[in-house]
């Protein structure tokens, strides 16, 4: 059995959620040649180890659940297990996810390429993620900004370039973001205007 040059793949943690017949057991076996920490999950559950590098699960109306609940998570690769003969299958697979997607039947190449594919898509997956995180953050900071920048404006009678200005010299005196300042001036005036109410 090919091993791939590239990789080291042992210690990891893989949990297997497909029946123990052929398939099941050429793939447990190719697994733990590769090093693997392997175990076999049917009829499939929600894994009591959260810290799985690996959900290798068929693709099934049992495994329905804790293939949304893995395919979704920043810390699992997951490899759909596919019959493109099963009708059914190929419905689900447009429901859900995974990041690679092993077809019966399969040989011991198929299965380390998609071990390679998963764990590079599930990579890909987390940049994205950690983008959209930003791209998020970003947003919020500037929607404070712009409160901010309107509470400045109405309680000191000064146009927009001047509240903003004010809230970028703050930032800067203060060596911290512009949307820290913002935070304080929103937080300042939800104080005052309680207390004033």
């Amino acid at each position: 059995m090919p091993i791939a040059p590239h990789y080291d793949w042992r210690g990891l943690q893989v949990v297997i959620a497909h029946p123990r017949d052929h398939h099941g057991e050429l793939l447990f076996r190719y697994l733990q040649h590769l090093g693997c920490m392997v175990e076999v999950s049917w009829p499939p559950s929600l894994l009591s180890n959260p810290s799985v590098d690996f959900l290798f699960c068929a693709v099934d109306e049992k495994a329905r659940r804790l293939l949304e609940i893995y395919s979704s998570r920043a810390s699992t690769a997951v490899v759909g297990i596919s019959d493109p003969s099963n009708a059914a299958t190929l419905r689900l697979l447009q429901d859900l996810t995974p990041h690679a997607v092993l077809n019966k039947p399969f040989e011991p190449p198929s299965i380390l390429i998609n071990l390679v594919a998963a764990r590079a898509n599930l990579r890909y997956q987390r940049r994205l993620l950690s983008k959209v995180a930003k791209l998020e953050e970003t947003l919020r900071s500037f929607r404070r900004v712009e409160l901010a920048k309107n509470i400045l404006m109405e309680r000191r009678k000064i146009g927009e370039p001047a509240a903003y200005a004010y809230l970028r010299e703050q930032a800067m005196r203060r060596r911290v973001s512009i949307g820290t300042v913002a935070s304080v001036v929103i937080d300042s005036s939800s104080v005052l205007s309680s207390e004033i109410g």
